[in-house]
């Protein structure tokens, strides 16, 4: 099945994630925000530890499904007598469903500021590659 992943999310995360601890989560890096904004409601996301740079065939993960999205922005003004700084952020909240742990097949458009999209299989036991 075809998913968006999202990286370098905490092992800690995950497990809660799964252990229903927490049903939502907030994405602020630049990739994984491109990638959140991309997904709908009802959408397929593969979330793994790990970093976007090594995310290939054989990386695992858990799936999950979209049930709702968020999109926020923040903004931060820092000033001083000589000058105003201003930083804006926009930060992602999906709210997810976890359906169960896969393994990527293939990986499309794993550019910084582009969706990072794979082929995912459900995996039930892990086999060696």
């Amino acid at each position: 099945m075809r998913c968006y992943v999202l990286t370098g999310i905490s092992r800690k995360t995950l497990e809660d994630l799964v252990k229903r601890n927490i049903r939502a989560i907030e994405l602020r890096s630049a990739h994984n925000v491109a990638t959140a904004l991309k997904a709908d409601i009802g959408s397929c996301v593969f979330l793994t530890p790990s970093k976007l740079y090594n995310v290939g065939r054989g990386t695992t993960g858990i799936i999950a499904e979209v049930s709702g999205k968020e999109v926020m922005s923040h903004s931060i003004i820092f000033a001083s007598n000589h000058y105003i700084e201003e930083s804006e952020m926009t930060v992602v909240r999906l709210r997810l469903t976890p359906r169960s742990v896969g393994r990527i097949v293939t990986v499309y458009n794993a550019d910084i500021l582009d969706s990072t999209e794979a082929d995912v299989v459900e995996v039930s036991y892990f086999d060696a590659m």
